[in-house]
């Protein structure tokens, strides 16, 4: 399986988990404010470009237990973020994932840099 699909399947199943959160715990609310969303795209952007940056990141990021593991702790963390701090982290976690996916579009279309492994 290619890297992208592999990375977009984990991505769309954690959104998925994600937003059912919001929806069961009726949060919906906070994917509306502009604050979350900045803090979502701005918190994508930055894991984007520790990818780019060729760092350690990277080369952990292929071992397929730190993948799931990654969309593990996501999960998990999201329910406890909710309790915690409320359910902005959620929202701002839905807006880095979407964030992922308009990258993702752009490599695969051939309009930002990189190549489709």
């Amino acid at each position: 399986m290619q890297s992208t699909t592999r990375d977009a399947l984990l991505a769309t199943v954690s959104g998925g988990a994600l937003l059912a959160v919001l929806a069961v715990t009726e949060s919906l609310s906070p994917l509306g404010r502009p604050a979350v969303a900045v803090a979502g795209v701005g918190a994508a952007l930055a894991v984007e470009a520790l990818f780019v940056a060729d760092t350690p990141v990277a080369e952990l990021w292929v071992r397929p237990s730190v993948q799931v593991g990654s969309a593990a702790a996501l999960l998990a963390g999201a329910g406890l973020a909710t309790w915690a701090l409320g359910p902005w982290v959620v929202a701002a976690a839905c807006w880095g994932l979407a964030t992922y996916f308009v990258l993702l579009a752009l490599l695969l279309a051939g309009v930002w840099g990189g190549t489709s492994e």
